[in-house]
């Protein structure tokens, strides 16, 4: 370190300044920095370091000789880093970390109807809840900005049986593992690839969905209210983004041979699909044809939410399928051709759908 003619005050000690950085590198580096009074600290140091006068280098940063002696100080400890602000310490929180952490937990765990009046949380009602919990008041509007900062926001719920079972589930998720060796041992030689599979009645008797309108007013949608209507079998590939499926009038074990049947087909000669499907009665019908390269698995009862395919549907209708009048059935398989042919145009969409968190752990 050199001595620099930097004095804190008349008659006071010299206050040497480090020489990690020379003076044109320190001024390089003021030119790329986007924060002013930053460039400006570095371009006074650049001067004292060139044998500057205090109060020249000061007046030629724009600043006054107190604060080039602090910057000084502050670069000395902490290098180039030192330079920049500080951040200000602003108003304390009003709920302290340990009041947020409960006040999530309040609003993640949801409200007693009976004793809260109401089955989901609104912010009025948290505030009450709040005063009566830490004894503090609270606005709506602040309260919004502390749950935004909790990394929560009010979503559309999944929908979920009452008779699911999350042991079922969780048993499932670790069984399908098992069930996909099984499949390699009895297939030797068989590339193997998981699929799911699902159908979906779509047809006059549409619904309606989200869209954009002026806030404070409820737009109208079409809804047809017939009842024409086909069915849409599909198989995906959730790892793959591949698809297959077909039209057809009705839901029954016929039909969902004829599906396996060309499905079977669709698949490359090496490959063999494990495929999950719901424990609807067509599908494990005694009579039902399941191809050799087809290996079903069965999901627990009451547990659409384990199938990717559901989110497939919500999709189609949300985009596709909702605000239409279709004439007749002709118009509703041509209807359903055409949503799932614009699905498919982008198969990055249709992984984007499908894939799970738990699934490539499935897959490993």
């Amino acid at each position: 370190m050199r001595d620099s003619i930097l004095h804190p005050r008349r008659g006071g000690t010299n206050v040497p300044i480090r020489e990690d950085l020379s003076a044109s590198e320190l001024r390089a580096l003021a030119r790329r920095e986007s924060k002013g009074r930053v460039a400006a600290r570095m371009f006074a140091i650049a001067h004292a370091l060139d044998g500057v006068s205090r109060a020249e280098a000061a007046r030629l940063a724009g600043m006054d000789r107190q604060a080039l002696r602090d910057a000084v100080v502050r670069y000395n400890a902490e290098g180039v880093a030192g330079l920049h602000d500080r951040p200000l310490p602003g108003r304390p929180e009003w709920l302290s970390e340990g009041e947020q952490a409960t006040l999530k937990a309040i609003i993640l765990a949801g409200p007693d109807p009976k004793r809260h009046g109401c089955v989901e949380w609104t912010l009025p009602i948290l505030c009450e809840v709040i005063a009566e919990r830490f004894a503090k008041t609270l606005h709506p509007a602040s309260l919004s900005r502390i749950v935004r900062r909790l990394n929560l926001s009010k979503q559309k719920t999944r929908p979920r049986h009452p008779q699911s079972d999350a042991k079922a589930q969780a048993a499932f998720k670790k069984g399908l593992r098992e069930a996909l060796k099984a499949a390699a041992t009895a297939h030797p030689g068989c590339r193997l690839q998981l699929w799911f599979q699902d159908e979906a009645r779509i047809g006059q008797k549409g619904r309606t969905a989200h869209r954009w309108w002026e806030r404070g007013q409820r737009p109208a949608g079409l809804c047809d209210k017939r009842f024409t209507s086909a069915y849409l079998y599909a198989a995906v590939c959730p790892a793959s983004g591949a698809d297959f499926a077909l039209v057809m009038p009705t839901v029954s074990t016929t039909a969902m041979s004829l599906f396996l049947d060309d499905f079977s087909r669709s698949l490359e000669p090496d490959v063999h699909a494990v495929l999950v499907l719901d424990q609807a009665g067509w599908h494990g019908a005694r009579a039902l044809g399941v191809p050799h390269n087809i290996t079903l698995v069965p999901l627990p009862p009451y547990s659409p939410e384990l199938n990717p395919v559901e989110r497939v549907w919500l999709y189609l209708r949300e985009r596709f399928l909702s605000h239409r009048l279709l004439d007749d059935y002709d118009a509703v398989v041509q209807a359903c051709c055409d949503a799932w042919n614009a699905l498919t145009a982008t198969p990055e969409r249709l992984r984007s759908l499908t894939s799970y968190p738990w699934l490539p752990c499935v897959n490993a």
